[in-house]
């Protein structure tokens, strides 16, 4: 239950962590950045069985924070209210969800709202501002039984013996039933519609949650709508801390009661890699089970955009020391820009929840005997949901890079895939002409948003971007070179 929410002011000296102010076309779009504090109490559960829990440990006091991005015109709300669980897998509070959509939330007029998730990134809190944080505590009254278990994920194994993981699933519940009526928070006006979203680890969050929680109450509608990314379905978030490891039947990651609309949207790191392909399920439009899975061609886990470009200059992340880097020997980061499938993506979601309208099904990326994705002959994967990007390439896209470790054999970085372009004598054999490469594209666009996997008023935007990177891999220089002769 909580008992008290607050806001935290901003100021020139204090701000939240992490800010999305200044990035994103941000404040151009009118929006404000707000944060929160709710205290109360939560229950950790255990499992019993099958989506069956009991509470272990009642009503253990906690504080948390959220985030709040909204439109700053209360009129332009759109009603839409989307949720995400932020990411800890990293030592800090990453809003992936957002950064992969933050342009269509902002035009759609959406309310976000980041929770953090997990007592591992309160140490970055308090090392970013501790004087804004030092109330965050998710800490035990009593001493934690030692776990049975061995270490199978070190990056998403909780790191704090002293708090509990667990608290967050009635945090989460407690909060969205006072966000559906509240009238200070979230702008009054339209009627409003709750969709929960997580990414990676957060996303296996996200299938616990909907297995064991969401639908506990079949009188109470909690979320309208559900969207997950690069979800790992080979890890397994248990109800409490220490049952983590306890097993990895990636079955019980698959989403079976599904009333309201739920899309899963998934890489090339996870498709088939992750327990991607063993948790595999169809799309469907029954009554009681909305689903939709979309396998994005050429996109990797973490890419040159989501890691590098958002982050970069971050003073808040310099400051704590966790910049993310492309700590790789190959020479250029995957960029493939999936953000313009998941702004149309996200559309989908809300036209599907508000209007009924089902969204396309998609095509799965091909897979091999040995769980490879399978390639086109430029080295591409086939299949998938596509974009001009690998429709028309001026670049190979790989779903991994290649690690250098001091004085140890090189290693493989599964989630953070590399690029090569193409040469320019190649994309000169390959498409002729530089205006011959951009009508390719265009028309590439034209068939994608003919498809729904790219907005109309991101076409341009995508076609322009696909022609200056061809022209940054210098592709119509010679061209040049010869009228300036």
């Amino acid at each position: 239950m909580i008992r008290t929410i607050y806001p935290k002011e901003r100021s020139a000296a204090s701000h939240p962590f992490p800010t999305a102010v200044g990035k994103c076309g941000f404040e151009e779009s009118g929006y404000i950045e707000e944060e929160y504090f709710f205290e109360g109490t939560s229950n950790v559960y255990a499992e019993t069985g099958a989506h069956e829990k009991e509470i272990r440990y009642p009503d253990l006091p906690y504080c948390n924070r959220f985030l709040v991005r909204k439109p700053q015109n209360p009129e332009a709300f759109s009603g839409n209210v989307v949720v995400e669980i932020l990411n800890a897998t990293a030592g800090f509070d990453i809003d992936r969800m957002w950064i992969v959509g933050a342009k269509e939330l902002m035009r759609d007029g959406a309310v976000y709202i980041g929770i953090t998730s997990k007592p591992d990134v309160l140490d970055s809190l308090k090392q970013a501002d501790a004087k804004r944080y030092e109330a965050i505590n998710w800490k035990i009254p009593y001493k934690r039984p030692k776990s049975p278990y061995p270490v199978a994920d070190p990056a998403a194994w909780p790191r704090r013996e002293d708090c509990e993981t667990g608290l967050f699933w009635d945090m989460l519940t407690d909060l969205v039933k006072i966000l559906r009526n509240d009238p200070v928070l979230i702008p009054e006006g339209p009627k409003r519609w709750f969709y929960l979203t997580g990414w990676s680890q957060s996303a296996t969050y996200l299938f616990t949650y909907l297995n064991y929680f969401a639908f506990s109450n079949p009188e109470e509608v909690l979320f309208d709508g559900y969207l997950t990314g690069g979800g790992i379905h080979s890890f397994l978030v248990p109800l409490n801390q220490n049952d983590y490891g306890k097993e990895t039947d990636y079955q019980k990651n698959k989403i079976g009661y599904m009333p309201v609309p739920y899309i899963a949207v998934q890489t090339e790191s996870e498709n088939a890699a992750f327990g991607g392909l063993e948790s595999r399920q169809e799309d469907s439009d029954e009554e009681n089970r909305k689903y939709r899975c979309y396998e994005i061609a050429g996109a990797t886990h973490d890419t040159k955009y989501s890691m590098l470009d958002y982050y970069n200059g971050d003073a808040d992340l310099k400051k704590i020391g966790r910049m993310p880097e492309f700590s790789s020997i190959d020479d250029y980061p995957n960029d493939y820009p999936y953000q313009y499938q998941f702004y149309a993506i996200y559309r989908m979601l809300f036209r599907w929840v508000r209007e009924g309208i089902c969204p396309p099904y998609g095509n799965r990326i091909e897979v091999g005997d040995w769980k490879e994705n399978r390639k086109d002959v430029f080295g591409n994967t086939l299949g998938g949901v596509r974009s001009p990007f690998v429709d028309v390439p001026a670049a190979v896209y790989y779903s991994y890079s290649t690690v250098k470790r001091e004085e140890e054999p090189a290693g493989i970085n599964l989630v953070f895939g590399h690029m090569e372009p193409f040469s320019a004598r190649k994309l000169q054999k390959l498409y002729g002409t530089l205006e011959n490469y951009r009508r390719l594209v265009e028309k590439a666009a034209k068939e994608q948003v003919e498809s729904g996997f790219l907005l109309p008023e991101d076409q341009d935007a995508c076609v322009a971007e696909a022609v200056e990177r061809a022209v940054s891999y210098g592709f119509g220089e010679e061209k040049n070179e010869r009228a300036e002769l």
